[in-house]
């Protein structure tokens, strides 16, 4: 199948999106299918898949093609940059949209339906009930604008979970919904780098104190501070103990972060190494006795599958949708939102040395088998020719035989 993506950008940066789709077009196009990205922001794209000239190119890559900045007011294409789009959509037998947020999103939409070209919209988390209480009328005059005719006109609107489905849903009555976890690229994980290189990155991790990591996008919906606060509750009890505080965010909360912890005493006791990626990330994980998400909301939390896949516990929240699949692992703990539970859960996993460990012994196998590729891709490959068959006037007008995994352990 010829598969298009549209997503603003391929940056790391900024979360679990680019990440999905940059995993998800490299293991489809491993598969065989062609698979293009169309992208504002080229930022973290491997370099051959940018390379356009087809006899230079390594064979089953995906192609990135870098569209030119929305010129118009409101972020709008011009009709240059429509015509350009319009090209690939000539090509394509299903448009996968990353961001219901978005009017260049909308406009391909648009031009999608009116080429009859069937197109599928991810919600990434957007529609949750966390994030649409965040300005919220905003939110709301944009769906009435043009977000609810994005949704209710998709030939699949795609979540990750139940849970985000069951928030969800509401915007979009009309719409038809397929549940199909995030499909990512496990092979990295499957030969772990030593502890060794993390240890020469950041000498602190071996100190001889257990090591809480948190790597992810450094956002205040990610709850850094009760993470932070536990610290402290757990410094005052004499509880042994650092924080690694990984990844890039904005600076005004970065520096709210610091005070705090200076404020509370526990600055050498909270280590911010900003962003780490590749083999470094890796061996990272590997050196964490706990990896810890006080988050808001996630619609799935690729940190959390990424920290099980390297053999490290897990600590999370009911703000992550996969929160029932995690827990059924064996290796999660699931918490409030709250530094009094974080705390309280730390120090429990820690205080059982022998517990700790079957939680490891769990954690990895668990992880690389309930989001393997290999049981993933007949879904997605079944979503896409769904919606394509759907375009074409062979799909049923039902839900009946959609990709739906729900309950993943």
């Amino acid at each position: 199948m010829n598969i298009l993506h549209y997503v603003e950008s391929t940056d790391s940066r900024m979360g679990g999106v680019p990440r999905f789709v940059l995993d998800s077009s490299r293991v489809m196009a491993a598969q065989g299918h062609e698979c293009t990205i169309l992208t504002l922001n080229t930022t973290d794209t491997p370099k051959a898949w940018l390379e356009t000239d087809g006899e230079s190119r390594p064979s089953k890559l995906p192609s990135v093609l870098k569209l030119s900045r929305p010129s118009l007011l409101g972020k709008l294409f011009g009709p240059a940059q429509l015509r350009e789009v319009r090209k690939h959509l000539r090509n394509a037998d299903v448009v996968h949209l990353h961001c219901v947020w978005s009017t260049t999103t909308l406009q391909i939409a648009a031009a999608a339906r009116q080429m009859g070209v069937p197109y599928i919209v991810s919600l990434h988390g957007m529609l949750d009930d966390w994030c649409m209480a965040q300005r919220s009328a905003k939110k709301r005059v944009f769906m009435s604008l043009g977000a609810k005719t994005l949704l209710e006109r998709a030939a699949r609107v795609h979540s990750t979970a139940q849970a985000e489905l069951d928030q969800s849903a509401k915007w979009f009555p009309k719409g038809e919904a397929a549940i199909v976890p995030y499909l990512m690229d496990l092979e990295p994980y499957r030969h772990l780098p030593s502890k060794d290189l993390a240890r020469e990155a950041f000498p602190v991790l071996t100190d001889g104190e257990p090591n809480i990591l948190f790597l992810s996008r450094i956002h205040y919906k990610k709850g850094c501070e009760h993470l932070i606060r536990a610290m402290a509750k757990l410094a005052a009890k004499g509880v042994p103990g650092k924080l690694i505080l990984a990844g890039a965010g904005d600076d005004e909360y970065l520096t709210a972060l610091k005070s705090l912890a200076r404020e509370l005493n526990i600055e050498k006791k909270v280590q911010f190494v900003g962003q780490v990626t590749g083999d470094t990330k890796f061996s990272l994980y590997r050196n964490a006795d706990a990896f810890v998400l006080p988050t808001s909301q996630e619609n799935f939390g690729l940190v959390l599958i990424e920290a099980m896949a390297c053999g490290t516990p897990i600590i999370t929240t009911k703000g992550v949708d996969i929160w029932r699949d995690v827990q059924s692992s064996g290796a999660a703990t699931i918490v409030d939102q709250d530094a009094d539970a974080l705390a309280s859960s730390i120090e429990t996993l820690f205080s059982d040395k022998a517990a700790l460990a079957h939680q490891r012994e769990l954690a990895r196998p668990w992880a690389l088998d309930t989001y393997s590729e290999h049981r993933l891709i007949s879904q997605y490959e079944s979503l896409y020719r769904t919606c394509a068959g759907k375009a074409n006037g062979h799909a049923s007008p039902s839900n009946a035989g959609l990709p739906v995994l729900v309950g993943v352990a």
